[in-house]
């Protein structure tokens, strides 16, 4: 589908992913519970607005104050080519991760986990949880190499006189194999026990200017992680082939690597499913592609 068309399409819903997907709760008793994403229709037009919102975001966000941004949608929604100055201008925001057309890169894998967390990333924003305001929501890392964690949300929640912050750390994977996604799921947690304090500390560093309750939540950002304080939390998120849906116990494992957090809503497993991720990811690239 051209990308004029799925812009169309993205547009009719406000370019947003959650109203091409199904969410479900799944073993919401359980210590860790988890979450099924799917499309509500997997058909090529729902595919490639979603693609479209992708590529789109990360472009935004990558090119920030620059040029870049508008003369790759423009060029892209005309089905026409950059060249030239405007060409070496858009090519270094599209570069990273997902190389250059014709080729790309020699890491083909680093395509669909990157934009497994782009999806993490823009279902968080669009989710609405009972009683919680997002009020921070770190954007995925300029590639998928850089040290740090995958995902971090801090919510703003009710308190008995005031308001009260919360965050969870996230480890975002991706699985693009045949059979049961377990071992990443196991992989995520244990990088989550081994690497957690390393990647809270860099990510309170970074946000350490920020005002009012959440810069004094920087503060002591590390000190809550490590004491697995009721306000912090874990996530482990895996987006993978349709065919590849795991069944209700799919997160039990996570507490094993994750003991201390043991008050209620401290974990939490996400899956979203499309069918032939890596497919699905190579879509996305191909918009980020068309103007090259």
């Amino acid at each position: 589908m051209s990308a004029a068309d799925a812009d169309q399409a993205a547009a009719a819903h406000g370019y947003q992913v959650s109203p091409f997907t199904t969410r479900t709760a799944k073993a919401v008793d359980a210590v860790c519970p988890w979450q099924l994403i799917g499309f509500a229709n997997d058909g090529v037009a729902e595919r490639a607005a979603v693609a479209w919102i992708i590529a789109d975001a990360v472009m935004r966000n990558r090119a920030g104050h620059s040029h870049a941004y508008r003369l790759w949608r423009d060029a892209a929604l005309a089905a026409k080519s950059l060249s030239g100055y405007e060409a070496r201008l858009v090519r270094p925001f599209v570069q990273p991760v997902f190389g250059l057309p014709p080729t790309g890169t020699d890491a083909d894998d680093h395509v669909p986990g990157h934009v497994g967390e782009w999806l993490w990333y823009l279902l968080t924003r669009e989710e609405r949880l009972t009683g919680h305001e997002l009020a921070l929501l770190d954007p995925p890392s300029w590639s998928v190499t850089e040290g740090g964690g995958d995902g971090f949300a801090v919510h703003r929640i009710a308190a008995a006189t005031d308001t009260s912050l919360i965050f969870k750390l996230w480890e975002i994977k991706k699985f693009t194999g045949g059979g049961s996604v377990s071992g990443t799921i196991t992989s995520a947690a244990t990088q989550l026990a081994r690497r957690g304090d390393e990647y809270v500390a860099k990510i309170s560093w970074a946000n350490s200017t920020l005002p009012g309750d959440l810069g004094r939540l920087m503060t002591e950002l590390t000190e809550l992680w490590m004491r697995a304080d009721p306000r912090g939390g874990a996530g482990v998120s895996v987006s993978t082939n349709t065919a590849s849906t795991p069944k209700r116990s799919a997160f039990s494992q996570v507490p094993t690597y994750l003991p201390d957090l043991v008050h209620p809503g401290q974990l939490r497993g996400l899956i979203i499913a499309v069918e032939d991720f890596s497919a699905f990811a190579s879509e996305v690239r191909g918009y980020l592609w068309s103007a090259l």
